[in-house]
């Protein structure tokens, strides 16, 4: 008998199998266009997130290049609809200049004048806020309901 019907769990590998078992079961509801749509919204989010000296400042150098890390490369065919082709190029504009910045950081840093002064850190904020602007041409797409959305 499952333990949870049995009122509680037996131990931890039940523990681990019933979370298992969740997971998958909330995996399989979501379709590979939600996930994505949710991506996208992330995406955005991360262009906010280089916007200005002060905003790098914020997290500091070696986070964003992290996040940057974290979130791509992404599997566009998995949901072709999600980013059309001007937002992909837009996006591996971003990823090139990414990688200049970060190759360009020695060291970790929390100081928006270091990030002012950085020519490969100031060309990575102007081409986030290029790709954010084309982002939102399409804006955020929801996180709940699969958007209609044209070839």
């Amino acid at each position: 008998m499952d333990p949870i019907l049995r009122g509680g769990f037996a131990d931890e590998a039940d523990l681990g199998n019933t979370q298992s078992r969740e997971y998958n079961h909330i995996m399989e509801q979501i379709s590979p266009q939600l996930v994505y749509q949710r991506l996208r919204n992330r995406v955005i989010e991360l262009m906010e997130m280089h916007f200005t000296a002060e905003d790098a400042a914020a997290l500091g150098a070696f986070e964003l290049v992290n996040m940057v890390d974290d979130w791509f490369p992404l599997t566009y065919d998995a949901a072709p609809k999600v980013f059309n082709a001007k937002e992909k190029d837009a996006i591996s504009d971003f990823l090139r200049q990414a990688a200049v910045a970060a190759d360009a950081t020695v060291i970790d840093t929390w100081d928006a004048e270091w990030f002012k002064n950085s020519p490969e850190w100031s060309a990575l904020f102007k081409v986030a806020q290029e790709v954010h602007a084309i982002l939102m041409q399409r804006g955020r797409f929801s996180e709940d309901e699969e958007e209609t959305l044209p070839m």
